[in-house]
């Protein structure tokens, strides 16, 4: 089985390619061989040779693929993430854009079940079709990088963001929150790793940290390979962004170890339960009310630590994942069997 996976412009990058090469990896072994690309670099020829076509997004690559996919009689799925639920969705110029997608798509996957409810609440046929799936986790092994090897103090307290650098991620909603924390806690830094994505967020991203030199620091984007050292060499990792279908890097932190402190919004909310796994804050005030906590408070930070461990193994297997991908590649890929009574 062949299985063209397209991705939203300007990948590789980020949470998607991350799934999509976790994925290609896992389910090789079973004869399913997924090519990965980003929108802009599909070909015709790929769409040709592709048994299933795998779309990630409906809005910024599915409602551009539908159309293809039903021309060449390709079977079609279609991943809806964060901004597609989130925002295309409630947004009435956007959402009827996404329509043939929806109606299409053999398969609807979703990352949450709140995602899929709202997507059945706006269209109600798509329910019958639509799968939630649990995302696994398959870090690279650690390299052996040390703090020092990132450039991090050993007396520093680290809040690192992982992003790639694109205004719904929101880079800098964390700097002056953080910088009160930093003025009571001259210790604490904030570290933005991360991809430039957007040359408007990355300039307003270059110009706040140069203001806060002492105290922000943005390391540019690290290489996958290292990012399980990374975070290991830091003492929260974060999530600011407006909108999220559900956070690799914090799954990732999480699977680590770290405490992590993230924004309260769909998606997020939907994997951390505050003060039990993670932090949640609302308003640039309770980012710092909890940043000053897990400053302070080494107890606080082990529970949460510790809570964010147990959701991982509980609900997050890579088997549980692969497994049900490969079921459901083989479902939409079956023939129909008519019954003739």
């Amino acid at each position: 089985m062949k299985i063209l996976i397209v991705l939203p412009p300007n990948q590789p990058s980020g949470g998607n390619w991350t799934y999509s090469g976790r994925l290609q990896r896992g389910l090789a072994p079973y004869g399913i061989q997924i090519t990965r690309k980003a929108f802009e670099s599909v070909s015709e020829a790929d769409y040709a040779a592709a048994d299933l076509i795998h779309s990630y997004n409906a809005y910024a690559t599915g409602r551009h693929i539908a159309p293809i996919a039903k021309r060449l009689g390709k079977p079609f799925v279609v991943t809806m993430t964060g901004t597609d639920v989130n925002e295309h969705l409630t947004n009435p110029d956007t959402r009827p854009s996404m329509v043939e997608a929806v109606e299409y798509a053999s398969r609807i996957v979703f990352l949450t079940e709140d995602a899929r409810q709202r997507l059945a609440a706006a269209y109600p046929g798509s329910e019958s079709k639509s799968l939630v799936v649990n995302l696994g986790i398959d870090l690279p092994p650690r390299k052996g990088k040390t703090r020092a090897d990132f450039g991090f103090g050993e007396e520093e307290f680290i809040f690192l963001l992982v992003a790639g650098i694109r205004p719904v991620k929101r880079p800098l909603d964390a700097l002056e929150p953080l910088a009160r924390v930093h003025e009571l806690h001259p210790n604490v830094r904030f570290v933005v790793a991360g991809q430039n994505l957007d040359e408007k967020t990355y300039a307003e991203v270059q110009e706040a940290f140069a203001r806060y030199s002492g105290f922000a620091r943005y390391i540019g984007a690290v290489d996958y390979s290292e990012i399980p050292d990374l975070y290991q060499a830091v003492d929260v990792a974060m999530n600011t962004s407006s909108s999220e279908g559900l956070s690799h890097a914090l799954l990732e932190a999480m699977s680590l170890g770290k405490p992590v402190l993230a924004s309260h919004v769909p998606g997020n909310r939907d994997l951390i339960d505050d003060g039990v796994n993670g932090y949640l804050y609302r308003d640039g005030s309770e980012l710092t009310e909890k940043a000053l906590l897990l400053v302070k408070d080494a107890d606080s930070r082990e529970r949460v630590a510790a809570g964010g461990l147990a959701t991982i193994r509980e609900h997050f297997s890579l088997a549980r994942e692969l497994q049900t991908f490969k079921e459901m590649y083989e479902s939409v890929m079956a023939p129909t069997v008519c019954t003739q009574h």
